[in-house]
């Protein structure tokens, strides 16, 4: 996955060497962070306050990072085997499990709470605003998911 933060850094996953790259603007790519505790990231996103959230496909853990490096928080999906972030506007997040097929929902401040499940190999994922849905690739399956939110 790959997330663009507002002065056009990106950052990106390379899930196998267990690494996320930051790209500045002027093109000067380095390792953001990498190691043991990041596992097997393969989601990332953006929060509101511009952090950088990762998720990982090995494990249930839901990191957030400042944009220095520094880990901020760790929280928990419901499901293992992370892919797929939408955060909106309130923090609130939506994750994908490609492994279980299922989508967590984290509020700031609280647990994890599995809002849908038996999604095939549920992917990244997007937010269609205007019908307020969730939107799921299944790999597998050349299908998607739609997921309404209330």
């Amino acid at each position: 996955d790959i997330a663009v933060a507002a002065d056009g850094t990106i950052y990106g996953s390379v899930t196998g060497e267990g690494k996320i790259w930051r790209v500045q603007p002027n093109g000067q790519a380095s390792i953001f962070v990498e190691g043991a505790a990041i596992g097997r990231p393969n989601g990332v996103a953006l929060d509101p306050a511009g952090n950088i959230v990762v998720l990982n496909m090995g494990s249930d853990a839901v990191l957030t990072y400042s944009p220095a490096g520094a880990l901020l928080r760790t929280e928990q999906a419901a499901q293992p085997g992370s892919d797929g972030i939408v955060i909106m506007p309130d923090g609130t997040k939506y994750i994908s499990s490609v492994t279980t097929g299922g989508v967590s929902r984290l509020r700031p401040g609280q647990p994890a709470e599995l809002i849908a499940r038996n999604i095939p190999s549920a992917a990244s994922m997007c937010y269609d605003a205007g019908a307020r849905q969730l939107v799921i690739p299944m790999n597998d399956n050349n299908a998607m998911a739609f997921i309404k939110l209330d």
